[in-house]
């Protein structure tokens, strides 16, 4: 049975490590060998993959749990000054949109490095099925021989005329479908809106549009302010 290791240990920033591709290249030619089909080892590259993706959010989160609580009082802030009090305060809106902002680009380079995990997932995926089907062909030209072996060895003991030849095979389509690994879900492919979902902070992101322009909130820009 094929054994996939964990995924972020394996793979670079995006691309394969040569560890990756050599044990790949090795679960393909033993698997193709033993009539074992991709679709096997697709599926245990996915859930692997999951779990990295999983583990790469878990740890974002846990790491930058300081900065989510920052935007998520001071939404409570903007929303109490703009919406009960009824007053402006363009320098608390200003710093809290420079703080998801910044929270935004930094869950865009984590949705950059799931997106990078899942290339790598298909790269090995690929490594692993050029392998099997070079395998898997060679298997069954050395069954057709020994097959036509047995079958002359029988003619022979009966006195009867060699069969034909069969056709040769033809190379194998390195297209050729096998297993597929499902592209990452919303949360990596979406907007970079993790944990701003709460009312409070999608209140806050809505007074923001409403002062300074949607673009512009969009981006979560502003200036720091000292109020």
């Amino acid at each position: 049975m094929s054994e996939v290791k964990s995924v972020p240990t394996d793979y670079g920033r995006s691309r394969l490590t040569a560890r990756t591709r050599w044990r790949a290249a090795r679960r393909g030619k033993r698997d193709g060998r033993a009539g074992i089909g991709p679709e096997h080892y697709a599926r245990q590259l996915e859930r692997g993959l999951r779990m990295a993706l999983e583990d790469l959010r878990s740890r974002f989160v846990t790491r930058n749990a300081a900065h989510i609580d920052r935007v998520h009082a001071e939404s409570a802030r903007i929303v109490t000054e703009y919406d009960h009090r009824r007053e402006d305060v363009p320098a608390a809106l200003a710093r809290f949109g420079g703080w998801v902002s910044q929270w935004r680009t930094e869950v865009t380079a984590c949705q950059q490095r799931g997106l990078a995990l899942a290339a790598c997932a298909d790269q090995e995926l690929a490594h692993y099925e050029a392998a099997w089907t070079r395998a898997r062909h060679r298997a069954e030209v050395r069954a057709r021989r020994r097959a036509r072996r047995e079958a002359e060895r029988r003619a022979d003991a009966r006195g009867e005329p060699r069969p034909e030849p069969p056709e040769p095979l033809e190379a194998p389509d390195p297209d050729t479908p096998g297993g597929v690994i499902p592209a990452p879900d919303g949360i990596w492919t979406g907007a970079p809106d993790w944990m701003l979902d709460e009312a409070l902070v999608r209140r806050a992101l809505h007074i923001l549009e409403q002062r300074i322009g949607p673009a512009a909130a969009a981006a979560g820009r502003g200036e720091r302010g000292t109020r």
